[in-house]
């Protein structure tokens, strides 16, 4: 699967300088740090999802764009939140 991540610049040299002296790929080293991460954490039941309502007034209306940038924030919140303490920032 592909995806994109911003991850902090100074952390993206250091990973790729790393892997190089490791000798594997940046996505090597990358799942590697995933996997070794999840593992660490013992798993949790699955929690229970908050959806935000938008009213149907007319009034409340929110353009496509608003729409997807309230998802895209509410994914990456859950995303961070499933994590812990591992953030990467722009």
């Amino acid at each position: 699967m592909q995806t994109t991540l911003r991850i902090d610049d100074h952390l993206y040299r250091d990973a790729k300088a790393e892997a190089a002296r490791e000798g594997v790929t940046l996505t090597r080293f990358l799942e590697e740090g995933i996997r070794l991460r999840l593992e660490k954490k013992p798993r949790r039941e699955a929690s229970h999802w908050d959806f935000r309502v938008c009213g149907g007034d007319s009034k409340d209306q929110l353009s496509g764009g608003d729409l997807k940038r309230i998802s895209n924030e509410d994914q990456e919140s859950s995303d961070l939140a499933k994590l812990g303490d591992l953030t990467i920032e722009d």
